[in-house]
Parts: structure tokens; C-alpha cells; sequence
């Protein structure tokens, strides 16, 4: 499970979820953090964030990690 944060207005988002390998083998790879834009303010500066499970998913997009 991969989030991402932006640096410059801390949105965060969720950008793709693989329950199993073959999910994620089915899928294509998310863009490196360089060619990943903000929604809100266009920034580049975006971190990516894996996650262990959908409640860490939640709980980093609530803000509460």
C-alpha cells in the first residue's frame, strides 16, 4: 500500500493498494516522487509513504502518524 505527502501544503493521498503479489505484479509500478504532483497546490515535493495494512493507510491520511 502506497500513500504520499506533499511537503509544500501536507496533503496526503493514497496512491495504489496490492493485496498480493499477483496484484501488484498486474499493476503498474507508481511514478517516481520526482514526476508526482500535488493535487491541491502543484508542488513537486511529494514523500512517499508505504504502508503495512489499511488501518496505517487511514490512520496516515486522518494525520495521526
Amino acid at each position: 500500500m502506497l500513500c504520499a505527502e506533499c511537503l509544500r501544503c501536507g496533503r496526503r493521498s493514497i496512491i495504489g493498494r496490492g493485496n498480493t503479489l499477483a496484484d501488484e505484479r498486474e499493476q503498474p509500478t507508481p511514478a517516481p516522487a520526482e514526476r508526482l504532483r500535488c493535487d491541491m497546490c502543484g508542488g513537486r515535493r511529494v514523500r512517499l509513504v508505504r504502508t503495512e495494512s489499511p488501518t496505517a493507510m487511514i490512520a496516515f491520511i486522518a494525520g495521526r502518524t
